[in-house]
């Protein structure tokens, strides 16, 4: 890397096209993998925590994502909040939500597996990781911000587990030296999201073609979305998404929006969470094989709705056959009306009634 960086490592990389996390396997033959992104919405209240859990599994989701860090490892004193209108201390900001420590989340992650649902984590330094390392958590999900953060890359992959990092505002050699990274460590159990590093996005802002971009440069490679986008009325967005390809969605999710001291103001509540996943796996089921033919659901209404050569007058025995006496009428129990060649020209060897299908039994 550095000054001998290959710009074009992307072009010959071979990546895992099926992931599996405990027992969920993501990649294109398997459905869309839908993370609530509860980062630290539950105020460093396991009530909160547990009631945001048991929400996210009545809404149907695979998983529920947690943030973890220690505010004075992630900012300085002076850094200033870039979300939202309140230009607040990003230190401030973060020591009201960093108090859940190993205890915690050993109890998080405990009762989400007891509800059949994922729980994991972003962790922000390299303490917090090893941490959650230890809890057993299956994957991990690396922040857009932490992208080119070599040496936390490296100590993420060493652990072996699948890796879902996100690429918001992120340069392509960027990305390459994030895979490079981590695959050089032996990890190739790597999924990347696209998205857009702004709190909330902009629907114009949204770029949901990045997917598409990941996908092409990185063939085969297992590609999703973090949304940052405000709910819509209707949840349709993050769908969206998923018919462009996206095969994991992180949607931030909260109880109550109208809560403060945490990202509640972009996130879904429960209601919205269980709209978007209805929308997702309906946008699924849609995509089919895509298969050009007759499938078995298009068999009435082929035979029905397809054209047979008809004799459009009485035509007696002897006569020469026309383009004049013959129509073409619903359904297909005759000949296709792309043999009337075949048909045209032919001798009447008895008599044709009109409106009776025309067979090659009849000619000469």
């Amino acid at each position: 890397m550095g000054e001998n960086y290959n710009s074009d490592f992307h072009k010959n990389l071979k990546f895992k096209s099926k992931i599996t996390i405990n027992t969920r396997s993501i990649g294109e033959d398997y459905p869309t993998f839908i993370v609530a992104e509860a980062a630290c919405n539950h105020m460093c209240r396991m009530d909160i925590a547990k009631m945001m859990i048991d929400k996210a599994v009545k809404a149907g989701v695979d998983a529920i994502k947690f943030q973890t860090y220690k505010a004075e490892k992630l900012v300085t004193k002076k850094a200033i909040a870039f979300w939202g209108d309140d230009k607040i201390s990003q230190l401030e900001y973060y020591k009201r939500l960093d108090r859940f420590d190993k205890k915690e989340y050993a109890e998080l992650f405990n009762y989400a597996g007891k509800k059949g649902i994922i729980a994991f984590s972003s962790p922000f330094d390299e303490d917090n990781a090893d941490m959650l390392a230890e809890l057993g958590m299956p994957v991990f999900k690396i922040a857009s911000c932490d992208i080119n953060n070599i040496k936390f890359l490296q100590h993420i992959a060493r652990f072996g587990r699948p890796i879902i990092l996100s690429t918001g505002a992120s340069l392509p050699e960027e990305i390459d030296r994030a895979i490079e990274t981590i695959f050089n460590e032996g990890n190739y159990q790597l999924m990347l999201l696209a998205c857009t590093l702004s709190y909330p996005t902009k629907y114009s802002d949204a770029n949901f073609l990045r997917i598409k971009t990941l996908k092409e440069r990185y063939p085969g490679m297992i590609i999703g979305i973090s949304d940052h986008t405000e709910p819509d009325p209707y949840m349709v967005v993050p769908s969206i998404a998923v018919a462009l390809g996206a095969k994991i969605v992180e949607k931030h999710y909260t109880l109550d929006r109208s809560m403060t001291g945490s990202g509640h103001f972009f996130a879904v509540n429960p209601d919205d969470l269980k709209k978007m996943v209805y929308n997702i796996r309906l946008t699924e089921s849609l995509f089919g094989d895509g298969m050009l033919g007759v499938s078995d659901s298009e068999q009435k209404a082929w035979k029905s709705a397809r054209r047979s050569i008809v004799a459009a007058v009485p035509i007696k025995k002897g006569e020469k056959i026309s383009l004049e006496k013959i129509g073409f009428k619903r359904p297909a129990n005759g000949l296709p009306a792309n043999m009337v060649d075949l048909v045209v020209g032919k001798i009447a060897k008895e008599d044709i009634e009109q409106d009776q299908y025309i067979k090659f039994e009849m000619l000469e």
